[in-house]
């Protein structure tokens, strides 16, 4: 049996001070499938997807962490 796939806002945050921008989006991937009515969910969903590829054309991913984590 496969282990319960644990998914929370506070664990993508972890995740994305951490550097781990994927690991992030996917885990908000997650919850907007389980909430899909959640504004907060969906719109970190979109605002890191935007940072990820903006960041993914210009080479930047270091210092994505850092904006991201700032810009609340």
């Amino acid at each position: 049996m496969e282990a319960p796939f644990i998914a929370s806002a506070t664990l993508a945050e972890i995740y994305l001070e951490q550097g781990h921008i994927e690991m992030s989006i996917s885990i908000y991937a997650e919850l907007v499938r389980r909430e899909p009515d959640n504004k907060v969910y969906k719109a970190r969903l979109s605002y890191l997807k935007k940072q990820f590829k903006a960041s993914q054309k210009k080479g930047v991913l270091k210092t994505l962490k850092n904006k991201l984590w700032n810009s609340r």
